[in-house]
């Protein structure tokens, strides 16, 4: 099997949590970390053997040992690093959103495509297990057509100080709904307008999105930071032959209910799931598998594309109050 080394690039908590399921891929291992802040690199490398920590990106990518750089920073450095990790001849595997803006998503394109190495972005929701089960089922045609669908997600305010800041995170509506646009154009195609209201004050952004699919669909998104329960996510699926309901909080974390004579909902899946069913785990595994060249990129460069395309378009609409096509 190839041995795969990761390079992390961001010693922050994402770049710590996904450190850590990369050590658990088999054929994988991280054998080097990046940050710029001092003894951060150090404090996460230290947990991984012979893993050298560096200060600098180009370090980094001067390490022969690296094989993936996984781009762990502040959105607004997502093109710099992952143009320089393809000009090095490393894969890349970025945190979502690609970027902030459309030219920006296309440079990273440009340069991966043009270095021959893999690339995605890690839109980890497809790989929630109720997530892709509904994904699954839908494919399958069990709501019949597929006709409305709601999404909602919502946690605290982020600590990090930087996602306040709009022009290196984008707002509640590009770093955390962003989410659900990938998962409601995965399942149901391409959004072709939008329609959005952002509330916003210092600790709290609140959006509403009204999508419409190139395939008929209607579909809301909601996203919220500075939820006072606690973070969780939610989705509704309506077809012609019944719904799915998908709450976090839930026992039964996936309910299926089928217009057929005498049926109940029924739970689809229970909470909580098995270790090896970890989102995090999944994505890091489906990429080594996609370097190893045995499967496709789990999320395509297009599709992450698509989905800062309609965050920005979202961003938009909010600002000028007006629907925006796409």
């Amino acid at each position: 099997m190839q041995t795969i080394g990761i390079g992390i690039v961001g010693a922050g908590n994402i770049g710590s949590r996904h450190a850590r399921f990369w050590a658990q891929v088999e054929g994988a291992g991280v054998v080097a970390v990046a940050d710029t802040h001092p003894g951060a690199s150090e404090n996460l490398a230290v947990l991984y053997g012979d893993a050298r920590a560096y200060q600098t990106v180009a370090e980094l990518l001067a390490n022969p040992n690296v094989t993936v750089v996984h781009v762990c920073v502040p959105t607004h450095l997502h093109r710099e690093i992952a143009v320089a990790a393809a000009n090095a001849g490393k894969h890349v595997l970025c945190e979502k959103p690609m970027a902030l803006t459309l030219s920006d998503c296309d440079a990273i394109i440009a340069a991966t495509a043009q270095a021959g190495v893999c690339f995605s972005v890690g839109h980890v929701t497809r790989f929630f297990p109720e997530y892709a089960l509904a994904k699954a089922r839908l494919d399958a045609g069990a709501v019949g057509t597929p006709t409305i669908a709601r999404t909602r997600r919502a946690g605290a305010f982020p600590r990090t100080a930087w996602f306040a800041d709009t022009a290196q995170s984008g707002g509640v509506v590009a770093d955390l709904t962003v989410h659900d646009l990938d998962f409601l154009q995965w399942c149901f195609g391409k959004i072709i307008r939008v329609y959005a209201k952002i509330a916003a004050s210092p600790g709290f952004e609140y959006a509403l999105l009204t999508l419409r699919h190139e395939s008929g669909v209607i579909s809301h998104a909601e996203g919220v930071w500075g939820e006072p329960t606690g973070f969780h996510t939610a989705f509704e699926i309506a077809g012609t032959a019944g719904l799915f309901t998908h709450d976090s909080r839930a026992a039964r974390a996936l309910v299926a209910s089928v217009r057929q004579p005498g049926d109940t909902p029924v739970a689809l899946m229970n909470a909580p799931l098995a270790p090896s069913d970890d989102p995090y785990f999944r994505q890091v595994r489906a990429f080594a598998d996609a370097v190893r060249g045995v499967a496709p990129v789990a999320v395509s460069p297009a599709d992450a594309r698509s989905a800062v395309a309609v965050a920005l378009a979202a961003i938009e609409s909010a600002y000028t109050g007006n629907a925006v096509e796409i």
